[in-house]
């Protein structure tokens, strides 16, 4: 194992910079040497590896390594970064079969359903499915139709996470979150509605957005799923609601900000004021350009460059990257980021305190009330955050 560095000019040590240049999908020469450079200096193998588990980009960094520079990297490293993509590639694939054999049974039950993210998100923003890396998969269903939806899973081996929902569960949703495990093949399926969606700052009109899906093939088959406009927003309030602790997130915003079939920026803009998220969009697409170069067009860098705020927030995000995704935040630095990340200091207030005072499945984990007392989670939730995150500010976040 080689001695870790820092490089000259650069905050990020010799690993970290790895993965940022390795994140990409499109590498240019200038990248390409860079990579080689970082190869061949002091670099601690083990760490990079396990940071890009961490921020799920091993996919990127295997493909990247073996084709820009294999004669650099020892013979078991090669082994294992070939064996690693493997693997992955056969998950992948495994997983998109679940997704459209799901997808398959809700439609013969005539639910509203939408898959997205997963692999349709790697097929659309990455070209290949190999390339992105990911654990669950994700439908959109409506709230009304969520029993129905289980009753599906459950008659499938799937198993509830947090609990089965009762039938009345589509008019008095007591769940935040919708998770179902099989243990057979370790499949985890996440059905989303317009209210586990609490992050948005406005609920979002499903049946509305299906009237925009946008087709994408994958494997020899083909699939509908969010447009790419929507996707951006899904993905950008989702980045933001994890204060973009892992790279594949920002890497998941950068390249779709580039795929051939392009983006309607006036529309995606336009869907993000709509929905509240406009900052969040500008923030997502700012982490983008400036930790993973993201070609953005220049009327699109320009809108981006003009917030402020949401610069502050990208520098602080900036700052904050490092080979441990998981780093939360204390629940104060929490707080001021979620009411920074909307337009104007009401909205962010409001947005902060709602999002504080809502209890989610973990705070009935944590603390199980009889039903006559549920409602006694509202207050307690700020106090349930501030045992599970901390109070105390960290140097690094004092610009929160």
């Amino acid at each position: 194992m080689t001695r870790s560095a820092k490089s000259s000019g650069s905050p990020h040590r010799n690993e970290e910079q790895l993965l940022l240049c390795c994140a990409r999908t499109r590498i240019n020469p200038q990248i390409r040497d860079r990579i080689r450079a970082l190869v061949r200096g002091p670099l601690d193998w083990e760490a990079a590896y396990s940071g890009a588990k961490e921020h799920g980009v091993l996919p990127l960094l295997c493909g990247n390594l073996l084709a820009v520079c294999p004669e650099d990297i020892l013979e078991r490293w090669r082994k294992r970064l070939k064996a690693d993509l493997l693997e992955i590639t056969q998950r992948n694939l495994y997983l998109t079969t679940e997704v459209f054999r799901l997808s398959r049974l809700f439609h013969a039950k005539d639910l509203f359903c939408v898959p997205y993210k997963g692999p349709l998100l790697a097929a659309l923003a990455y070209g290949d499915l190999a390339l992105r890396q990911f654990a669950d998969l994700d439908f959109a269903i409506l709230q009304r139709d969520i029993f129905k939806a289980q009753a599906v899973l459950l008659s499938e081996g799937y198993m509830a996470s947090f609990g089965e929902v009762a039938p009345e569960e589509g008019i008095r949703p007591t769940h935040s979150e919708y998770q179902y495990r099989r243990p057979e093949g370790n499949v985890i399926a996440e059905l989303q509605t317009e209210l586990t969606l609490r992050y948005f700052p406005t609920p979002l009109d499903f049946e509305a957005m299906s009237n925009t899906l946008t087709r994408v093939t994958l494997g020899g088959r083909e699939a509908f799923t969010f447009s790419v406009e929507d996707t951006l927003l899904l993905l950008s309030v989702h980045g933001a609601k994890h204060f973009w602790e892992r790279l594949l997130w920002i890497a998941d915003i950068a390249e779709l900000s580039q795929i051939e079939r392009g983006v309607s920026w006036s529309k995606a803009f336009a869907r993000g004021e709509e929905l509240g998220a406009g900052r969040m969009l500008r923030l997502a697409l700012y982490v983008a350009y400036t930790m993973l170069d993201a070609p953005l067009p220049d009327d699109v860098r320009k809108i981006v460059l003009a917030d402020s705020a949401a610069k502050k927030l990208g520098e602080i995000i900036r700052a904050r990257f490092s080979l441990q995704a998981a780093a939360p935040l204390g629940v104060f630095d929490r707080f001021r980021f979620r009411a920074r990340s909307r337009e104007n200091p009401w909205q962010g207030m409001s947005y902060a305190i709602r999002l504080a005072t809502s209890p989610a499945n973990p705070d009935r984990e944590d603390m199980p009330l009889p039903g006559w007392l549920s409602g006694l989670r509202v207050v307690l939730r700020p106090f349930l955050l501030m045992k599970r995150y901390g109070i105390r500010r960290q140097k690094s976040h004092q610009d929160l």
